[in-house]
């Protein structure tokens, strides 16, 4: 086996017939092929890496690691996106205080130390709610997304343990905090585009 690597990182590893300087060619030799046993163990083991949003807890700096196609890619490539928000909330799971985060330079959430990383998934991610703040006038609202992990439900008396403290919209006006109930979760995107 001969690994080749190019000038922008990939490797190409190359396998059977190769050419050797002066133009002949040797074939290359094979290896036994590895016990049943032992393929199956390191298959069991793999586990898929997904883009992840991660933010930081405003209260208590946890990461918060979110799946970036579960909450609608709303800080990637316009293209891609399938929601159009400014920011998102979430709940931390360490501290349980309910925080509005941003990607965007020129919103309220935003902090240098956000960023997408890979990771592994656990857990499912939902949306719970669309959030709306106080002022009437303001078109911007907030999806609220919580990640719920495996074999561990939710129930409305976790949610009412969550803590709402400076929770506002992209724009910095307040949300006032309601009854949610996690065991209850919204389609990503509504029919006519309406939230």
């Amino acid at each position: 086996m001969k690994i080749l690597r190019d000038e922008s990182g990939y490797v190409l590893v190359l396998r059977g017939l190769q050419v050797l300087p002066g133009g002949k060619a040797a074939a290359a030799t094979k290896a036994a092929p590895a016990p049943a046993a032992e393929t199956e163990g390191a298959a069991g083991t793999t586990t898929c890496v997904v883009p992840h949003c991660c933010f930081y807890c405003a209260w208590c700096g946890h990461p918060i690691l979110l799946p970036n196609d579960r909450i609608g890619s709303p800080f990637g490539n316009p293209d891609a996106r399938k929601i159009e928000v400014r920011s998102i909330a979430t709940v931390c799971p360490t501290c349980k205080h309910i925080g509005n985060y941003s990607m965007f330079r020129s919103c309220r959430g935003f902090d240098t130390r956000h960023k997408i990383v890979h990771a592994s998934s656990s857990g499912e991610t939902e949306l719970l709610y669309w959030l709306q703040c106080v002022e009437a006038t303001c078109p911007l609202r907030v999806p609220l997304f919580a990640k719920l992990e495996d074999g561990v439900p939710l129930g409305e008396a976790e949610a009412a343990e969550w803590l709402w403290d400076d929770l506002t919209c992209a724009s910095g006006h307040c949300i006032q905090q309601i009854q949610l109930d996690p065991r209850y979760h919204l389609p990503l995107r509504t029919p006519a585009g309406q939230h």
